[in-house]
């Protein structure tokens, strides 16, 4: 798998999260309401569409999604063709503990889309031994799997606080204890033979980036959006371009999330949606390469 030079994720491989933010709604969906989760998923792959037409001379091959199989199959189908970066969601939705969405079998859903990227989503606090060894042992498998079918492997690393860091650290913990915590979690990671091409890490202050990057060694780093607001998004992203092991970003909500909205509730049309999504795609993709000039 070669590394890519730089790469912009648009990520929309949430589920449960997804319909339960956007329309209000709890599992088991109806097929009416599953019908209306896949359209609105379509709406973000139109704006991605037109972005990539748009950007085709000076970004295009660095470009891809990142979708779930449950309602983005024929999506990824779609971006094969287009030739964009395809990376393939695993992990059960909404689970504190990591674990395949599809059991004994996540191989064979690998290997029906043979994405660039397969991507796992993992809340892992050092502190939580119990837990983290349980979830070393299935990551294992996944990064073993991975390396034999020359599948790229994307490690998605929340740190979310316990709730004895929350009362030490308060309002204080994203600055002074998760940068800490995120070194320790992937030293550990790398420890157990896990093999991370690519690391897709929350925001870090300045003088923190180094260290995660030492850790990293030769895997390379996307920043995610965290759903933070634009204007703080593009202060995470303004920071983390100063470093070249950094290649680039996933940022989703920030980008698809109000648009939908304002569709969801009759205030613009699809089309209106999709060019709003793909005009806020297309602000971080030229923030970045700026902020990589300067």
């Amino acid at each position: 798998m070669n590394n890519p030079k730089q790469l912009y994720i648009l990520p929309f491989d949430h589920r449960a999260s997804f319909f339960r933010d956007l329309f209000g709604w709890k599992e088991p969906l109806t097929k009416a309401q599953y019908n209306k989760v896949k359209e609105a998923k379509q709406i973000i792959w139109y704006a991605f569409v037109r972005s990539w037409a748009k950007c085709k001379k000076t970004c295009k091959g660095n470009m891809g999604i990142l979708v779930d199989e449950e309602f983005g199959t024929d999506i990824l189908k779609a971006a094969k063709k287009l030739g964009a970066v395809r990376i393939l969601t695993t992990e059960k939705s909404g689970q504190k503990v990591f674990d395949f969405e599809f059991g004994s079998k996540f191989g064979q859903h690998l290997l029906k889309f043979k994405p660039e990227y397969s991507k796992v989503l993992v809340r892992y606090n050092p502190v939580n031994k119990k837990d983290n060894l349980e979830q070393l042992k299935r990551l294992k498998k996944m990064s073993d799997f991975c390396l034999k079918n020359k599948i790229g492997f994307l490690f998605e690393l929340l740190v979310p606080a316990t709730d004895e860091q929350l009362k030490k650290y308060g309002k204080n913990y994203d600055l002074k204890a998760r940068p800490f915590l995120s070194v320790q979690a992937m030293k550990e990671i790398n420890k157990f033979g896990i093999k991370v091409d690519i690391w897709k890490l929350e925001a870090m202050p300045r003088n923190y980036w180094p260290k995660i990057i030492k850790v990293a060694g030769k895997a390379q780093i996307v920043v995610l959006g965290r759903a933070g607001t634009k204007a703080l998004v593009s202060q995470w992203l303004k920071c983390a371009a100063q470093f070249k092991e950094i290649i680039g970003f996933a940022v989703g909500r920030t980008i698809f999330f109000q648009p939908l909205e304002q569709w969801r509730d009759g205030k613009i049309s699809k089309d209106k949606a999709i060019g709003l999504i793909a005009k806020n795609f297309e602000y971080f993709v030229y923030l970045w390469e700026k902020a990589k000039k300067n």
